[in-house]
């Protein structure tokens, strides 16, 4: 179920870890952010947009963790965007035919079955540098940092007083160094 938490700009909950996809309404749809984890969750997401008359227009990953990375095809084929780091993180950590078989055993074994991940991590890096996300919609900063994971991105929808986070402010998990960046 979305729920509007400023002027254009919805989340759906997912009830695994409480995690947040962010919709961002624009001019031609939607920006989905972190689109969620469990496949029905995306189904029932994209049924709401349906329902709103709000395709999905563009989407992105705030950094390169499985559950940011995932996709369902009821949400279209619309662009996916990362940073130019995340997208690299992405394509060597999904480089070797044993990719998904690891992730999968990363996920809690009561929702494996569950998760999508047919189309896991297929994001476009946008160039180093690149300072909005290229849609018809608010303008939407990117702030890359390292803080939590190679070329994570926070992001800021400035008129609207929105900061989109992914993983790093919450209040179910603790924030998480990129330990391997840090030894």
């Amino acid at each position: 179920m979305l729920r509007q938490v400023a002027e254009g700009v919805l989340i759906h909950q997912s009830e695994f870890l409480q995690t947040n996809t962010v919709v961002v309404q624009g001019r031609a749809g939607v920006l989905l952010i972190d689109p969620g984890v469990r496949g029905d969750e995306m189904a029932c997401l994209a049924n709401d947009l349906s329902d709103l008359g709000q395709p999905v227009v563009a989407g992105f990953s705030t950094h390169p963790h499985w559950d940011h990375l995932l996709w369902h095809p009821s949400l279209g084929a619309a662009p996916r965007y990362g940073t130019a780091r995340c997208a690299a993180t992405v394509r060597d950590r999904l480089s070797d035919a044993r990719a998904k078989a690891r992730i999968a055993e990363l996920i809690p074994p009561d929702i494996v079955e569950q998760v999508p991940l047919d189309l896991l991590g297929l994001i476009t890096g946008l160039p180093a540098e690149t300072e909005r996300i290229p849609w018809d919609g608010p303008r939407v900063r990117i702030i890359e940092h390292q803080a939590h994971a190679p070329g994570h991105a926070a992001l800021l929808i400035e008129e609207r007083g929105v900061l989109i986070a992914g993983d790093t402010l919450s209040d179910v998990l603790i924030p998480m160094l990129d330990l391997k960046r840090h030894r």
